[in-house]
């Protein structure tokens, strides 16, 4: 007889194998830098989207889409030219925008100041993984931890977040796969080296899965779930994300039926 852990497990591959596909991107925020060919493109894009990526999906689909429109057809070149007045910028000055909101609790200010350290990032390495490995870290959530270190928005290496954006961002450089992650970043980091990106959903799911026990989704529990989906998914755990994806929209389906 196959225990429930083995079941679950099977399930998670399967589930892995379906929704890792292509049909998964023009959903996913990761949309945005599959725009691109060109890394410095796609690098910068990918960030800037994984740095608002919190809340509402339509939410944060819609202020990507409107930042995207704002850099023009080139983020790379964006960047270059280092104007970041964002003179125009859909909403910006309103009679309710007195704190000059970007999006929630960003403001125009926390962009500029990101987009600051994106242009001394390209000017002095030019691209983002060489820039990453002068860190001289190891693990690539404390390089870009370290690269964007102080700035709103970045958990630094003592907190205990689960810095869900962060280890999306890096999924979508690292994994290798070349399906929905772009796999730009092979010299230093591995697949095996990344953290599944843990929100409420996930976290939640992966408790109804049994992945842990605990009761909060922070940094503990996001490595608790990782080395679990490791077994699962070996050397490549984010996999693992595609998979409790599926899980979710195969659940709501037999809900409905």
């Amino acid at each position: 007889m196959v225990d429930e852990e083995t079941m679950i497990a099977e399930k998670l591959r399967h589930w892995a194998a379906c929704y890792n596909c292509k049909s998964f991107i023009p959903d996913d925020p990761v949309q945005f830098p599959h725009r691109y060919e060109k890394r410095q493109d796609i690098e910068i894009s990918a960030f800037l989207t994984a740095w608002i990526a919190y809340g509402n999906r339509k939410m944060i689909l819609r202020k990507a889409e409107e930042l995207h429109q704002y850099m023009g057809e080139s983020p790379y070149k964006f960047i270059c030219k280092r104007d970041f007045s964002f003179a125009g910028f859909p909403n910006r000055k309103t009679p309710t925008n007195r704190r000059d909101t970007f999006y929630r609790f960003y403001t125009f200010s926390h962009l500029r100041e990101i987009c600051e350290r994106l242009h001394g990032i390209y000017k002095n390495s030019g691209d983002m993984e060489t820039a990453m490995m002068a860190t001289q870290k190891e693990e690539p959530l404390q390089a870009i931890q370290a690269l964007f270190s102080n700035l709103t928005g970045i958990p630094n290496e003592k907190s205990n977040s689960a810095c869900k954006r962060l280890a999306m961002f890096l999924r979508w450089m690292i994994r290798t796969d070349g399906i929905v992650d772009f796999g730009l970043w092979r010299k230093a980091f591995t697949p095996a080296q990344l953290l599944i990106p843990l929100d409420t959903h996930v976290f939640q799911l992966s408790k109804a899965l049994k992945l842990t026990s605990r009761n909060t989704a922070d940094m503990t529990t996001a490595k608790e779930i990782t080395n679990k989906l490791s077994k699962i998914f070996p050397g490549d755990p984010c996999l693992g994300d595609f998979a409790l994806f599926g899980f979710d929209i195969n659940s709501k389906n037999n809900d409905n039926n």
